[in-house]
């Protein structure tokens, strides 16, 4: 049943609604109310009472317990289904601890036996309209903190929103910068990225770990930014002294990336690509489960793109065969784990994510 707001503390705070079959009582406690500074409003039974409170809501209620056309409990009942609030002292003529516990347990604020103490009686309702404005304050605070805590939810969230454009708009800007020097850099990094999303699922990485893996496989090669042209672009075989240059990209790729804190969580990828399971890559020369995950399976996906893309120096290979071939190479250049992970994922997720990152034809019209 629907709830009226309850009245406020300057709408009628000091209102009583006396209800009791026996004229003198209501008498007796209307003049010691209304000595008290009470308005105080009468009836002689339950219906009576539940009439006039429907057409006036009574902060305060002191009803007898029996009476004749609906007792105290029922009227209790009606009152608290109407306001919640509503505070409701209960007038017995019997000692009965089990309706005292009934009444309290349906939301009467005190059970006073009568013959009643009228000091007793106004302390009580004293008592019991500080404990309603208490409870209709609470409510309020809880309200308007509630409402605060809507508001900066909801400025938070555009706020995260902004940051997260600007972190997506960095992150889409460096791979730009990358791409514009070294041609099929922005490729390649789409399709590992798919690649291994998909073999880091495949492995049991939680979810809220694939961001950071996904960045990092983005940005993996990001360090090259500080090679020189001279070396990076070089058409032919480079010499030892320019390949110990080109080693120095995922230590670059760190520094640069160390600057920037949303992008931190990329550096095991981006520093430790180019380590092997046998620990005969670089920069470390990392063994086994010292590499960090991300970069275990980067080089999966890795190596399975180069094996199943044109380059200058190699043709494409067929899935099946790259997959063969990743295969042989499990505990070597490898994680085992990790290749077991990859070849649990059926093909077509890889022939999608190839199809999806193909350079789109430009036709004119």
């Amino acid at each position: 049943m629907a709830r009226s707001s309850p009245a406020s503390p300057g709408a009628g705070a000091r209102r009583v609604l006396i209800v009791d079959d026996e004229v003198d009582i209501r008498s007796t406690l209307r003049a010691a109310f209304g000595a008290a500074g009470y308005e105080c409003r009468l009836a002689g039974n339950g219906r009576e009472a539940v009439a006039l409170f429907d057409r006036e809501r009574v902060p305060l209620t002191v009803t007898d317990l029996a009476m004749p056309a609906m007792d105290g409990l029922e009227l209790l009942r009606h009152v608290r289904e109407r306001d919640s609030d509503a505070a409701v002292i209960m007038l017995t003529g019997a000692a009965d601890v089990a309706t005292a516990v009934a009444s309290l347990k349906q939301g009467a604020s005190d059970f006073i036996v009568k013959p009643v103490d009228l000091d007793q009686v106004l302390l009580s309702a004293e008592r019991a309209l500080e404990r309603r404005q208490l409870l209709i304050e609470r409510r309020e605070h809880q309200a308007l903190l509630e409402h605060r805590v809507a508001e900066a939810t909801r400025d938070l969230s555009a706020a995260l929103s902004e940051l997260q454009a600007t972190y997506r708009a960095t992150l889409e800007a460096l791979g730009s910068a990358l791409a514009t020097r070294e041609v099929g850099t922005e490729l390649h990094s789409r399709r590992v990225h798919a690649y291994s999303l998909a073999i880091a699922r495949a492995h049991g990485v939680p979810e809220s770990e694939l961001e950071a893996l996904g960045r990092g496989v983005l940005l993996h090669d990001i360090g090259k930014i500080g090679i020189a042209d001279s070396i990076l672009l070089k058409p032919g075989p480079l010499t030892p002294a320019e390949w110990a240059v080109m080693r120095t990209h995922p230590g670059l790729g760190r520094q640069l990336l160390e600057r920037i804190p949303f992008l931190r969580d990329a550096i095991p990828v981006v520093y430790h690509h180019h380590e092997r399971w046998d620990g005969t890559g670089y920069p470390e020369g990392l063994v086994g489960q010292a590499i960090p995950l991300g970069a275990r399976i980067f080089a999966v996906a890795d190596a399975f793109d180069a094996l199943t893309v044109d380059r200058p120096y190699s043709t494409a290979m067929p899935m099946a065969a790259a997959r063969k071939r990743i295969r042989e190479a499990s505990g070597t250049h490898f994680d085992p784990d990790v290749v077991a992970s990859f070849l649990s994922v059926p093909l077509d997720v890889f022939e999608k994510a190839l199809a999806a990152c193909r350079p789109r034809s430009r036709r004119l019209t």
